[in-house]
């Protein structure tokens, strides 16, 4: 067990991939009401537009209001409003950031940003890995070895939009998700906090948010059921979309996977 990293605590953090005591968690992000607006004025707080400024001027890059919004929809943090409507509405995760909708002078909703979002680790890597510059701060050696990937077989199977996956599962998954033409990543960080990290098998971009889908193929396995239970412990606390599949799933995977992303405005023929 390790020591808590809140300042001033020497208790013990008894949960594995944390880093600090649920107290000082509690305190730092609030608990569940960290996921609540926070009343800040749009004088005290950023757009899509000014956030977007501030990394052009950083990298040297240009980089659109269009392009950020781009950005902050893949880490979830926004997503477009229901019924076709235009502009953006904030997500659970983007109020963890501090984030909330406002409407523009047309009636448009959009979203803010607290002054401190530019210095977000998550943010600067998405920007980062965006542009191709090194703006991201380093990530501590700690967090990384607390990633919740499990040490398995190397990527030697090609799918058809040209990723390396690790298994049969994973190419089914992934070549359904290239074939109904979801946007997607494989074995992408997600930066949950500052100290806490994960990388799930798939994150689906839906037009209702991100949906992030593991494949649960080495069950039985005492390690690899720790570190799963461990991941759904953090789709929990983080209050993240999880679709699990496990190989008993993967005879009727095309239909399996429709019906379970469906609420999420995804469309197949199936």
């Amino acid at each position: 067990m390790a020591t808590c990293k809140g300042q001033g605590c020497t208790k013990e953090v008894t949960k594995p991939g944390h880093f600090m005591c649920y107290d000082c968690w509690k305190a730092q992000n609030g608990g569940k009401s960290a996921a609540k607006p926070v009343k800040l004025t749009n004088d005290e707080s950023l757009s899509a537009r000014s956030i977007a400024e501030h990394f052009t001027e950083k990298t040297g890059s240009k980089i659109t209001a269009q392009k950020m919004n781009g950005i902050l929809n893949e880490l979830g943090w926004i997503n477009k409003p229901p019924y076709g409507k235009q502009g953006w509405d904030v997500t659970k995760a983007g109020r963890r950031k501090g984030a909330f909708t406002t409407p523009s002078k047309d009636g448009t909703p959009y979203v803010r940003y607290p002054m401190t979002v530019v210095n977000d680790r998550a943010l600067r890597k998405a920007v980062s890995d965006m542009v191709g510059d090194n703006i991201a701060p380093e990530v501590a050696t700690q967090a990384q070895e607390t990633a919740h990937v499990a040490p398995r077989k190397t990527h030697t199977i090609k799918t058809r939009d040209g990723h390396y996956v690790r298994s049969r599962g994973e190419a089914l998954i992934d070549n359904f998700l290239y074939a109904v033409r979801i946007a997607h990543a494989y074995e992408q960080e997600v930066i949950l906090s500052e100290n806490v990290t994960m990388v799930p098998d798939f994150v689906a971009l839906t037009p209702s948010g991100n949906v992030y889908i593991e494949f649960w193929g080495m069950e039985g396995q005492p390690d690899y059921d720790a570190r799963k239970q461990d991941k759904i412990n953090l789709y929990k606390e983080y209050e993240l979309t999880l679709v699990e599949v496990s190989p008993q799933d993967l005879d009727n995977l095309d239909a399996y996977l429709s019906r379970k992303l469906a609420p999420f405005g995804v469309q197949t023929a199936f």
